[in-house]
């Protein structure tokens, strides 16, 4: 490959640019990131610290251009420089080797990528996206994944691999990358990732709850943080187990029923109880929820197969957010699974590791492929919104089918006689939550 450079004055690394996605990743964005993290260019070189950004940037978007493996240094940076040769003023010359390129990935470090990644989570979906929005609320979901990375000594011993003592342990050390997105977009609203073996998704969910708003809805699973998810403001709608106890309040028309979700200590002292045989006079402390039970039928399946969901919410008003709906929505929790595919396979490529071999140019590559990840969402919602299509490309929740949406399995769970006046009292208020329950989420609405 040759390398061009330009006359005095001008630098032929200025010109670096990513074809279409530099709408958005624009040069004085980039110029930006630098200065505020302080990693700006103390030098005049060949490759100004601005075109090193778009050469990590650009390592990411051909990273499955080739099914064989990533492409090489040289063989990016050929693809970015393929148009300048062409510029008037600018004379070839010979290239620089990969090691050339190397340091300069380690001049930059991670931190402008980090700020650029700061800086391009947002939600992107409009009131008129499909499945964006449900009762009047922003849907986004939140999931974790596991980024492989090579297998050397310095990346073992900094992000660990999953299993414990040796046993199911993965083939490579591992990144888990928590992200929370839009559903009707698959853009990130936010993400954290860190080493697999220090921090489990409900640590890093921590990192992503300054990012909900008070307007966001996300179908959480598995997480115990409803309590501070829920002091931000956002409605939840959670998939719980099974064996987990809601002792219901009050029974509604749709078949869902409100309960309390209880505080962990409140969990055991009634779980002994109810081992011993014993009934407390006082219902568990915790947070008012709601409780809908519905069964899903997969008819693709042969012979068809049917799943009992079980799913709790802080939306209490039955009319202004129905069981059957809520159903629905809660569909969508699994674009995200769309969303870490296209970050995975698509982009990276399907079986393809990350390819450096030290911890600061992994989280500078991982940086980068949610930049480059978030920048092609948002190019696509542009071209859907102009075709009047869909982003993700799949039907909106208006035109999917619906869960399977009998009568809740068996008889409707009847509230129970707490004994003592203090139980009684909040029982009796329980019954009269709807009305404002409603008005406050009519208020939310408007």
């Amino acid at each position: 490959m040759n390398r061009l450079v330009a006359p005095s004055g001008r630098r032929f690394g200025e010109h670096v640019r990513l074809g279409v996605l530099t709408e958005g990743i624009r040069p004085e964005l980039v110029d930006e990131g630098e200065e505020l993290t302080g990693c700006g260019e103390r030098r005049r070189r060949l490759l100004p610290a601005r075109s090193v950004v778009y050469f990590v940037l650009a390592l990411c978007l051909f990273s499955s251009s080739d099914s064989a493996g990533p492409p090489g240094y040289r063989s990016v940076l050929r693809t970015l420089t393929e148009k300048l040769r062409h510029l008037p003023g600018l004379c070839v010359q010979r290239s620089s080797p990969s090691s050339a390129l190397t340091r300069a990935r380690q001049r930059l470090g991670d931190k402008p990528l980090q700020a650029l990644v700061g800086r391009w989570c947002v939600t992107l979906a409009t009131t008129l996206t499909p499945g964006a929005f449900a009762f009047a609320l922003r849907l986004v979901a939140w999931d974790g994944t596991a980024l492989d990375v090579p297998d050397t000594p310095a990346n073992a011993a900094e992000f660990g691999f999953t299993g414990k003592g040796g046993v199911d342990q993965s083939g490579h050390p591992q990144i888990r990358l928590m992200a929370l997105t839009e559903c009707g977009t698959h853009a990130l609203v936010d993400a954290a990732f860190d080493a697999v073996a220090k921090f489990s998704e409900h640590k890093l969910a921590r990192r992503l709850l300054a990012s909900l708003r008070p307007d966001s809805r996300p179908p959480l699973r598995r997480i115990p943080v409803w309590g501070l998810a829920r002091a931000t403001g956002a409605h939840l709608v959670w998939r719980i187990k099974k064996n987990l106890v809601f002792v219901p309040l009050r029974v509604l028309s749709d078949g869902s029923y409100l309960s309390i979700m209880g505080t962990p200590a409140e969990n055991i002292r009634h779980g002994q109880a109810r081992a011993a045989g014993r009934t407390l006079a006082e219902p568990p402390r915790g947070h008012l929820v709601r409780i809908i039970e519905y069964t899903a039928i997969r008819p693709q399946a042969c012979p068809p197969r049917t799943e009992t969901f079980r799913l709790v919410t802080s939306l209490l008003g039955h009319r202004l957010a129905p069981a059957h709906q809520l159903a629905t929505a809660y569909h969508q929790r699994w674009e995200i699974e769309n969303g870490f595919a296209e970050l995975k396979n698509r982009l990276r490529g399907a079986g393809f590791i990350l390819r450096s071999k030290a911890p600061e140019p992994i989280c500078q590559g991982i940086n980068a492929l949610l930049t480059v990840y978030q920048a092609l969402c948002a190019l696509q919602t542009r071209a859907a919104e102009h075709g009047g299509t869909d982003p993700t490309g799949s039907p909106s929740p208006s035109r999917c089918n619906s869960p399977g949406w009998p009568s809740p399995p068996g008889p409707p769970p009847t509230p129970p006689r707490w004994t003592s006046p203090a139980a009684r009292s909040l029982q009796s208020n329980h019954a009269r939550l709807r009305a404002p329950g409603e008005r406050a989420f009519a208020q939310l609405k408007t």
